[in-house]
């Protein structure tokens, strides 16, 4: 039989909680033994009384965690703000990293993730569930081979409706600087939605365990709620030779939008949209069609590729590498002014029980943005639509690029 891989958890409320849930009840926990929790909050582990009988410590910092044991694998569940810094401590003591989603709250931040990762032997894998799925490894393996041809375009939308407890829920929701002063940049690009974004530029990545470098971002960024960063965004990003990317989304549309995505390539258009299926299908010029499957299937799947990858040393399918796109382009788009929506538009709504507000039409013009590639400004009738500037990204596209601009002092955005 197998040695168990020790495993511990950095947050156990929150999304940190479903992990707790799959190291505890999955099937596939017998491969792993949990030997701790981080958690300051005890009392926000729905699971306390489970990890009591089973004799697993719950500590109050992560410090405490590494004073009584050296994992082998440790899971970060921790708000955004954490996760560079957990990352880089796991890292320098030779423990393997599963880190949810996004990377860092800053491209400072993630650029000393890369650095410390390239001087330790462990790995670091971010938690982007698709990444790791089946559906998206054999549709990022045919475009690599070219099987689709050459990538033209790629548009993706996502509306997760948020109201009033999402944003008080603790004291970094919404915000761009946390009250510690710790760069956090929380927004659906940098939380919620960031999957979809990231997809996109991993998809066009030209290996595996790479992305696509952004090389410029036009992002138009506008604000519902009484928050200090924003809640809804279009943006359109160039990313690998030329391809064109749009990522629509918002908290401020009561309907759930997606996830969706249209993929076009010179062979063949690839779709999915969670509404109306649950497959990824490639429609090819000579009417052949293909199935990739779902990319939903075992969001869990990050966890047990990453318990296999600590056992054997295979490679991760999305590390630091892969994930550093998303950050370079969701920091460029930080950089661009955020835009009130008129009060006359404010509805109230309910995003489930929650109150919320939502911004009367939006979500019909971000589906005709998507539909159309189109920003909200470039519509003729939208009349609170701002255009942005496009902020050229001066990074190079090769592998390992964010060690050598943290080496070399690529003017890269702030």
């Amino acid at each position: 039989m197998k040695s168990p891989v020790s495993v511990a958890l950095a947050g156990a409320g929150g999304y940190g909680a479903l992990y707790l849930d799959a190291l505890l009840d999955d099937a596939r926990a017998e491969q792993v033994r949990l030997v701790g929790v981080v958690e300051p909050r005890s009392q926000a582990c729905p699971r306390l009384d489970d990890l009591r009988r089973r004799g697993c410590a719950v500590h109050a910092t992560l410090q405490s965690l590494f004073d009584s044991v050296t994992p082998d694998l440790l899971v970060i569940a921790a708000p955004t703000h954490f996760h560079a810094r957990m990352t880089c401590a796991a890292l320098a003591r030779g423990v393997n990293v599963l880190c949810e989603k996004p990377l860092a709250g800053s491209l400072a931040d993630a650029l000393h993730v890369a650095k410390v990762q390239h001087s330790s032997r462990a790995f670091a894998a971010i938690g982007y569930q698709w990444s790791f799925s089946a559906a998206v490894q054999l549709l990022k393996r045919d475009i690599m081979h070219g099987v689709l041809g050459r990538p033209l375009r790629m548009r993706s939308i996502a509306s997760y409706p948020r109201g009033v407890a999402y944003y008080t829920r603790n004291d970094w929701a919404g915000r761009i600087v946390s009250a510690a002063g710790d760069s956090v940049m929380d927004s659906p690009v940098n939380n919620a939605t960031a999957h979809f974004l990231h997809n996109m530029l991993y998809l066009l990545g030209p290996t595996r365990e790479t992305s696509a470098t952004p090389r410029s971002v036009q992002a138009e960024l506008y604000r519902a709620n009484d928050i200090e960063n924003y809640d809804t965004a279009a943006i359109r990003c160039e990313a690998g030779e030329g391809v064109e990317l749009l990522f629509y989304t918002t908290h401020a549309e009561p309907r759930s939008i997606g996830p969706a995505f249209v993929l076009e390539f010179t062979r063949a258009t690839v779709t999915y949209d969670a509404r109306t299926g649950t497959n990824i299908v490639a429609r090819f010029a000579d009417g052949r069609v293909r199935e990739y499957g779902n990319p939903e299937v075992d969001r869990f799947q990050p966890l047990w590729q990453c318990v296999e990858a600590t056992r054997t040393g295979a490679a991760i399918a999305c590390g630091v590498e892969a994930a550093m796109a998303q950050t370079l382009c969701m920091s460029a788009a930080q950089r661009l002014p955020i835009v009130e929506f008129p009060r006359s538009l404010h509805r109230p709504a309910l995003a489930g029980d929650d109150p919320m507000i939502a911004i009367d039409g939006l979500g019909d013009v971000l589906e005709h943005c998507y539909a159309d590639g189109v920003l909200p400004s470039e519509m003729a009738d939208v009349s609170w639509a701002q255009p942005a500037h496009v902020l050229p990204l001066h990074a190079a596209p090769a592998a390992s690029h964010a060690q050598r601009h943290a080496a070399d002092g690529v003017a890269l955005p702030a």
